[in-house]
């Protein structure tokens, strides 16, 4: 064989090679799974439950139903399990709430009224910054979320995917509507 047939040859491999690379490279950055989002968009106090038992034992509950936003940005539908949310308030749990499992399509959202039963007597423990709170007008609160699930790429390759969601809610008092929200979320491939 001729030395520019050879070339030729290691030439076009090169070039094959190179055009495979580009496009596995794109199709990653295509395809590359993203976090999915769990935020609380509003907040509406639906009732209040009180019970009272001797000797001086008093419990104060309330439901507080949080309109949930999920949104999938990937470009594959997002599988997920059950989602339970912790809520805090200054590092003490008083309350949580589960999300069913279910699936969101790619690049789709959904709105969700999830019911949060807080337990009142729980924020006794921090009666004096409770008051603070009321008399400034806002309630600080923290939620914990963690959402297992898999995303199913041209329905071959299935990658599981935990989205974790840490926000910081303030909801106005009395209102109870969600002022600000802040969240940090992190994506576990």
């Amino acid at each position: 064989m001729s030395k520019r047939r050879i070339c030729c040859i290691v030439s076009g491999i090169i070039f094959v090679l190179f055009v495979i690379f580009m496009t596995a490279l794109i199709l990653a950055q295509v395809f590359k799974p993203k976090h999915p989002i769990l935020q609380t968009v509003s907040s509406t106090v639906d009732g209040i439950s009180t019970n009272i038992s001797l000797p001086y034992e008093v419990q104060l509950n309330f439901t507080l139903t949080l309109e949930m936003l999920l949104k999938n940005p990937n470009v594959a539908d997002f599988e997920y399990k059950t989602v339970e949310s912790l809520v805090y308030y200054r590092d003490t749990l008083v309350g949580n709430l589960t999300l069913p499992s279910s699936t969101l399509p790619a690049k789709g959202s959904v709105l969700l009224p999830c019911p949060l039963f807080l337990q009142l007597d729980k924020f006794v423990a921090n009666l004096g910054d409770i008051v603070q709170d009321v008399l400034h007008g806002k309630i600080v609160m923290e939620t914990r979320a963690k959402m297992p699930g898999k995303i199913t790429l041209l329905g071959i390759f299935k990658i599981p995917l935990d989205s974790i969601s840490h926000c910081n809610l303030v909801l106005g008092f009395p209102s109870m509507v969600v002022e600000d929200q802040v969240c940090d979320l992190k994506t576990k491939l």
